[in-house]
């Protein structure tokens, strides 16, 4: 695939420690990591809020593993688990956990191999004070019911104010608009949650997504393949020149994405 311009593909949603071996197995060049805290402190790799109708956040890390019938992986684990193999994705579900996170991921996973999305701009911005080096991106596509649903259509502002090197775009807010917008801005962008193949194959192919997130990495990767002519798609190790310098970047005066010379994405 050299010299074609390549979306990478972020594996989404593995809560269990052996869900995040073959997650990182899959070759996605990207292990989605869900990070909350419990009520002793302890960081965990979970997309919920609650366990067994037990909130997460009032619970001890011991209480939590015997409500859920299998392993809720500390987040360290589920680091280790993804480690050397592909790059993270870590997706902060609560404020509170930056820091930590950050150093853990530091630590882990080392500089340059991971990226931190969240839809609270206040984490972005603590995190893009204390760690200018962490690529980061700010996550839009609220419910409708949510609070914040409408501004998340016109995000541009609340990116520039928190810093984010990114916008992470509901699949459903890309094709409204925002996908063109960010484009339009220089901002390179991830789209969440792809599951359904037009889909899939629509922003696989769309110069302006720099990250694919998907529930179905392995479909993901041969469509890919399949896009780009030459049969199913393999990718190398994770590469942490993935995740450059910003300045390294560039945008197209057409407001397509940000891409390597060889074609890569590459995360502003």
């Amino acid at each position: 695939m050299h010299g074609i311009a390549m979306t990478a593909i972020s594996a989404h949603r593995r809560d269990h420690h052996g869900g995040f071996e073959n997650a990182a197995g899959s070759g996605a060049e990207y292990v989605e990591i869900d990070v909350r805290r419990t009520g002793d402190g302890r960081l965990v790799a979970h997309h919920d809020r609650t366990v067994g109708r037990l909130p997460l956040a009032r619970c001890t890390y011991e209480r939590i593993r015997a409500a859920a019938g299998r392993p809720v992986p500390l987040l360290h684990e589920a680091l280790e688990a993804i480690a050397g193999r592909a790059l993270g994705h870590l997706d902060l579900k609560e404020r509170g956990c930056e820091h930590e996170t950050v150093e853990l991921a530091l630590d882990r996973l080392g500089p340059g191999r991971f990226v931190v999305t969240t839809r609270d701009p206040e984490s972005i911005r603590l995190i893009k004070r204390d760690f200018p080096e962490v690529t980061t991106a700010l996550s839009v596509g609220r419910a409708l019911w949510e609070r914040g649903a409408v501004r998340d259509l016109s995000p541009l502002a609340v990116v520039r104010r928190c810093g984010a090197d990114m916008v992470a775009v509901n699949h459903r807010l890309a094709r409204l608009g925002v996908l063109a917008k960010c484009a339009r801005a220089g901002l390179p962008a991830m789209v969440w949650t792809v599951n359904a193949e037009p889909l899939m194959r629509r922003f696989l192919t769309d110069p302006r997504v720099a990250v694919l997130v998907t529930d179905h990495p392995r479909r993901a990767l041969a469509l890919r393949g399949s896009c780009a002519g030459g049969g199913p798609s393999h990718p190398p190790s994770a590469d942490p020149d993935i995740l450059a310098d910003p300045s390294s970047t560039r945008s197209g005066r057409d407001g397509r994405g940000a891409r390597t010379a060889s074609g890569e994405p590459k995360l502003r």
